[in-house]
C-alpha cells in the first residue's frame, strides 16, 4: 500500500525508482538502438504525460517488466469475461449487482457499515460535497485530469497487412515511428492540439482469439490520445499511422466505429474529459492520489472509500485500486 508501509523489497524498490524517477527522454539515452528507445517511448507514452516529464520512466520500465515476465495479454471471449467472472464470485458468496442505477447523492445508497465508491474526487464531490469537510473539499478540487482519448473499433475482412512480421503475431502494438516522432506527439497534446501523427496503442485481439470473430475475419481497435474534451474525429489520422506501417489495411475495412473523448466521458462518467487513468499520472499525483494521505482510499466519512482509479496506483487492468481499498475498508471496520 503506498506510502503507508515499509516495502517488503527496499532494495529493490530503489534500483526500480531512481531510474523510473527520470523522464522518458532522459531515460531512453541508456539505450544504444533507435529501436530500442522507441520501445521505451512507446511503454512510457502510457502515461499520456510529455516523455520530457519527470516520472514518465516509471510507466515505461514497468510496463517493459511485466511484458518479459507475465506478457500483456487479452481475455478469451473479450474483455467483459472480467466482469462476468467478478460478478459469478459474488453471486457465489450472496452478493447481488445493480446496474443502470446512477447515484447522485450519499443518501441515495442504502445504509450500511462499508462504502466503497469507484467514483473520481469530481464525482466524490457531487455525491457528498456539503458532507465533507472543507479542506478534504479543497484538496479534491486540487486534483487534475489528463487528456482524452479518442478510440476507433473496426471489422475487418483479414489480418492487418503489418510490414513488420513480429507485428502480425501480438495483440497489442504500440505504432508512432521513433522516440522523437512519439514524444512530439505527447508534447502536442499536452499543448491542447491534435497531432497530425498520433502515437497509437492498437490491439489486434483476433490474432491468438479465434472467437473475437467470424471465421477468416478479424477485429481490431486502437486510440491515440488527444486534449480533454476533444470532439474531435481522429479516424483518418489513425488509420493513416496503421496504413503507414501496414499498407493496404485500410482496403480491409469491412465496418468502423468512431468514440471521441466527449462521448468517452459520456459512457464512463469517471472518464473526465475522456481520461481513462481518472487523474493526470503527474509525479505528484502518482504517489499522492487523490489526495496528500498516508490512507488516500479513506475519507473523512466513517465507512466512506475511495477504489477508483484516482486513487494509488492509478489506471489499468489490475485490481490494485480495489484490493487496497477493500483490505483499508476491512481493517477500519475490524478497528470499530
Amino acid at each position: 500500500m503506498p506510502i503507508s508501509s515499509v516495502p517488503r523489497h527496499p532494495l529493490a524498490l530503489a534500483r526500480f525508482g531512481v531510474p523510473a524517477l527520470l523522464p522518458v527522454t532522459l531515460l531512453a539515452r541508456g539505450f544504444r538502438t533507435q529501436e530500442g528507445r522507441a520501445l521505451l517511448a512507446g511503454l512510457g507514452a502510457h502515461s499520456m504525460r510529455p516523455l520530457t516529464a519527470p516520472g514518465t520512466g516509471a510507466f515505461g520500465v514497468l510496463l517493459g517488466v511485466l511484458a518479459h515476465t507475465v506478457g500483456w495479454p487479452v481475455v478469451q471471449g473479450g474483455s467483459a469475461r472480467i466482469v462476468d467472472a467478478l460478478t459469478a464470485e459474488l453471486g457465489a458468496h450472496g452478493a447481488s449487482v445493480h446496474t443502470k442505477s446512477p447515484i447522485g447523492s450519499l443518501s441515495e445508497l442504502p445504509q450500511s457499515s462499508l462504502r466503497l465508491l469507484d467514483v473520481t474526487p469530481r464525482q466524490l464531490l457531487a455525491m457528498a460535497g456539503d458532507r465533507l469537510p472543507p479542506t478534504y473539499q479543497r484538496a479534491l478540487r486540487r486534483f487534475r485530469y489528463g487528456p482524452g482519448v479518442c478510440k476507433v473499433d473496426w471489422a475487418l475482412e483479414g489480418p492487418v497487412p503489418w510490414e513488420a512480421a513480429e507485428c502480425r503475431q501480438t495483440p497489442t502494438i504500440h505504432l508512432g515511428g521513433t522516440l522523437e516522432e512519439i514524444s512530439q506527439s505527447e508534447a502536442e497534446v499536452a499543448a491542447s492540439r491534435h497531432p497530425e501523427r498520433p502515437f497509437c496503442i492498437v490491439v489486434q485481439p483476433s490474432v491468438i482469439d479465434s472467437s473475437r470473430a467470424p471465421e477468416g475475419r478479424h477485429t481490431l481497435y486502437a486510440y491515440c490520445h488527444v486534449p480533454s474534451g476533444s470532439d474531435v474525429d481522429m479516424s483518418d489520422r489513425i488509420e493513416a499511422q496503421i496504413e503507414r506501417f501496414a499498407p493496404g489495411f485500410r482496403e480491409l475495412i469491412l465496418a468502423r466505429t468512431v468514440t471521441n473523448a466527449v462521448e468517452t466521458e459520456r459512457h464512463n462518467p469517471n472518464y473526465v474529459g475522456g481520461d481513462i487513468n481518472s487523474g493526470a499520472a503527474t509525479l505528484r499525483q502518482t504517489i499522492l492520489r487523490p489526495t496528500p494521505s498516508a490512507r488516500p482510499y479513506r475519507t473523512p466519512l466513517a465507512g466512506v472509500y475511495l477504489c477508483s482509479s484516482s486513487t494509488p496506483p492509478g489506471g489499468g487492468v489490475h485490481g490494485m485500486c480495489g484490493e487496497n481499498a477493500a483490505r483499508e475498508a476491512l481493517a477500519g471496520l475490524a478497528r470499530r
